[in-house]
């Protein structure tokens, strides 16, 4: 596994230096009761070395985000966006853990990608779900500024993913500085209070990357089986 800097915010941030899913998805109660999942349980879900079919995973220990990566913009229609970025979102997430992943493959120059497990309050993670399909929609392009001190103009753009956990949404996030112009894509799939974000990078071709199928899959009994 490539080593990474282990408090990128979200690595779209990185990429300058160098649609949402079926909107009912939301209404759906979650298939079978899972509550608050505790940092314990959350790093006991994540996956490790060749749990995700295509991927090699490998848990990290330090925090994904820092004090001091608070991000905003003015742009009320994409704060949801902004948020996912940020240490301090509207919607609080109540523990994080995370770990790269890298597609079997994948050429030596390539970044890894990430993915994250968050647990929510009640129904804050369905909130976070709605309203991240509600900016997908309105938000096509916004400027975001960090505490870290960076300020970054980014693009949105829709990329659908497989219907999938209790609700799903996806869209490509290009900071306008990347010299790719390729971005990265983030894939949210939930699973009960718990939030499971897919940042890949698009593939050789260039084309948008949503997580597979069968990975979310995996990953959405692996989450499961922590709750029980």
């Amino acid at each position: 596994m490539k080593a990474v800097v282990p408090a990128v915010g979200m690595a779209v941030v990185l990429s300058a230096c160098g649609g949402s899913g079926d909107g009912d998805a939301e209404s759906k109660p979650s298939a079978g009761a899972q509550g608050l999942l505790t940092e314990a349980q959350l790093t006991d879900a994540l996956p490790e070395g060749a749990d995700l079919p295509g991927f090699s995973a490998e848990p990290q220990s330090l925090p994904l985000l820092e004090a001091k990566d608070v991000v905003t913009t003015g742009q009320a229609a994409c704060r949801p966006i902004a948020d996912m970025m940020s240490v301090r979102p509207r919607l609080p997430r109540r523990a994080m853990v995370w770990a790269t992943i890298e597609a079997d493959g994948a050429p030596a120059s390539a970044p890894p990608g990430t993915l994250t497990l968050t647990s929510h309050d009640g129904d804050t993670a369905a909130e976070w779900m709605a309203g991240l399909k509600r900016a997908v929609a309105d938000c096509t392009r916004f400027t975001a500024t960090s505490k870290r001190g960076w300020t970054y103009e980014f693009t949105v753009a829709p990329v659908p993913p497989e219907r999938m956990g209790d609700g799903t949404v996806g869209y490509r996030i290009t900071n306008v500085l990347d010299p790719s112009g390729g971005g990265n894509v983030m894939s949210v799939v939930r699973t009960g209070t718990t939030l499971a974000t897919y940042l890949l990078p698009p593939s050789k071709n260039g084309k948008p990357r949503p997580v597979p199928e069968s990975v979310a899959t995996g990953q959405e009994k692996r989450i499961r089986a922590a709750a029980d």
